[in-house]
């Protein structure tokens, strides 16, 4: 069953990053026995602090949001909701990028307050940007991928909500080459599913600050249940799953995984398209390079 909403937001279509949000606090881990810079690296983390979504009157020509549910089995029967936004004006069937949101957040964080992603898409789109939908679903705190308690919300994402999205005709998406975006857990979480898809299903990546752990001797529960599950998950090592897929990355200059994700990055080969600048691990900075991933998603979907 589905049904359209439009949610109150802090801004109108077009007004200024510059007014908008506050930062989204991060809390530190402690480690031991690293030099300095590992130690501040293993203190990273990814947890979103939800800012308020207190918002005003619907804006007049916002996009649409369709909502929905299903049963997933590779969540253990959970009851996982989604949300659809197309670009208002655009008629038939397009494109869609998926969204894999962070720790602490769901499938609506993408389109309330934090992010307001479904506005970016209508400038782009409007701006000359060829036209896609976004698809977000509810991944829990899992991590996208297999977990010790029977969940896996990257198989549900590939198996079960993609399927979902091909066979509701209502929804006018094409899923046959789709577009990935994440932040921080779901940065890592669109690499990780990018590079099991390939570049035959996948048309490009953007990745906002992705929660990537470098250190094996360091790493939280919430993201690997033990070193095993490090080993087998952890995408150092990966690279090369991904050289056919172009790659938008962005992160904050004083973001804790900053240095993970150079590190990682240099196991590119080509590089991806990279861009920091002045920003933290928080909604404020990734509002602000949302364009630039808009337009890098809708020229790879359409290449």
């Amino acid at each position: 069953m589905t049904s359209r909403f439009n949610r109150r937001a802090l801004f109108r279509a077009g007004a200024g990053l510059s007014a908008l949000g506050a930062l989204a606090a991060c809390a530190g881990e402690p480690a031991t026995g690293l030099p300095p810079r590992q130690r501040l690296q293993a203190r990273a983390q990814d947890e979103v602090v939800p800012e308020s979504t207190t918002s005003a009157a619907v804006v007049p020509g916002d996009p649409a949001l369709i909502t929905g549910s299903f049963r997933s089995v590779a969540m253990r029967g959970r009851d996982t909701r989604w949300v659809v936004a197309r670009p208002p004006g655009v008629t038939g069937d397009i494109p869609v990028v998926v969204i894999l949101h962070a720790l602490n957040s769901d499938e609506r964080t993408a389109f309330d307050s934090s992010l307001q992603m479904h506005r970016y898409l209508a400038q782009s789109v409007a701006g000359g940007t060829a036209p896609f939908a976004l698809a977000a679903v509810d991944a829990a705190r899992s991590y996208f991928h297999p977990r010790v308690d029977g969940t896996d919300s990257g198989a549900m994402v590939i198996n079960e909500f993609l399927p979902m999205l091909t066979d509701n005709r209502s929804l006018g998406l094409r899923t046959d080459r789709i577009g990935l975006y994440g932040w921080s857990m779901g940065g890592y979480g669109a690499l990780r599913l990018g590079a099991i898809m390939g570049p035959s299903r996948v048309a490009g990546i953007a990745a906002s600050s992705p929660a990537l752990w470098g250190d094996p001797r360091n790493f939280p529960p919430r993201a690997f249940d033990n070193p095993a599950d490090y080993q087998a998950n952890s995408l150092f090592g990966q690279q090369a799953a991904l050289t056919k897929i172009p790659l938008l990355i962005n992160i904050g200059s004083s973001d804790q995984f900053y240095l993970y994700t150079r590190q990682w990055m240099a196991g590119l080969h080509p590089a991806a398209a990279f861009s920091t600048s002045p920003g933290g691990h928080n909604n404020r900075y990734w509002r602000s390079v949302l364009p630039d991933q808009m337009a890098f998603l809708g020229r790879s979907l359409a290449a």
